[in-house]
């Protein structure tokens, strides 16, 4: 049960269901929320009634009684990602570069989501991919926030500078502050991981590099905030 590509829990079922991604769905043999049992019903999906002690054994953590076996995520082309941001006021596009915890990525599709991102960018090797554990902790955000993986995040940043957009990428070196800049042009954020932080390369290509100051004790934010900070920054 645990190769599954399993999520769980009360409101991530709910917003797989609605978008389409459940194959079935466990639920415990005394599962009574009427508002999940219709929507399984009325969404024509496999139920496979089990024990507590089953799902206790196939779930991680906190499970509500129930769970979904998810379809695999599909990521887009970058060019998608671009024809998407065309048909928005505001052009946001999130790049990550180093990213390799699942649930930094999903905190970052919950942000691109609230502040109309187009998508998010990573690259194919030293990434964390969509996997289970993303789609959770992106409390749905997974289904609506469109991934490109590409090969070299350098040359993506090459064909988002022909499409006119302008790359502001984060290290906590930079002297520039994230709230100095206007952001009146179409944004490419860069996140960073806290380990790696944004390769020396990436930085070089970059149009703007920025910091959040901070005032307190420890020496750096988590990739997640960091990259809502700036979304909420930018969409202003």
């Amino acid at each position: 049960m645990k190769d599954l590509n399993l999520i769980y829990g009360k409101n991530p079922v709910i917003e797989a269901i609605r978008a389409k991604k459940a194959l079935k769905v466990f639920v415990v043999n005394n599962f009574n929320d009427q508002k999940i049992l219709s929507l399984i019903k009325d969404s024509h999906l496999n139920v496979v009634n089990i024990s507590s002690l089953e799902m206790d054994k196939m779930c991680d953590g906190v499970h509500q009684g129930v769970a979904a076996e998810l379809k695999p995520y599909q990521t887009v082309s970058l060019e998608e990602i671009i024809i998407k941001a065309k048909k928005k006021e505001k052009k946001i596009i999130v790049m990550l570069d180093n990213i390799s915890d699942p649930h930094n990525l999903g905190a970052i599709m919950r942000s691109a989501d609230v502040f109309e991102a187009s998508g998010i960018i990573i690259p194919k090797h030293n990434s964390v991919t969509l996997n289970a554990t993303v789609a959770k902790t992106s409390a749905g955000a997974i289904n609506y926030v469109p991934v490109a993986v590409v090969n070299n995040l350098n040359q993506a940043i090459k064909t988002l500078k022909d499409e006119g957009y302008w790359v502001v990428s984060t290290d906590g070196s930079a002297e520039l502050s994230y709230s100095s800049i206007k952001y009146d042009f179409p944004v490419v954020i860069v996140i960073g991981s806290e380990g790696k932080g944004v390769s020396p390369l990436v930085l070089k290509n970059s149009d703007y590099i920025v910091k959040i100051p901070q005032y307190g004790h420890v020496n750096s934010l988590n990739a997640s905030v960091a990259a809502g900070i700036l979304l909420a920054e930018v969409h202003k």
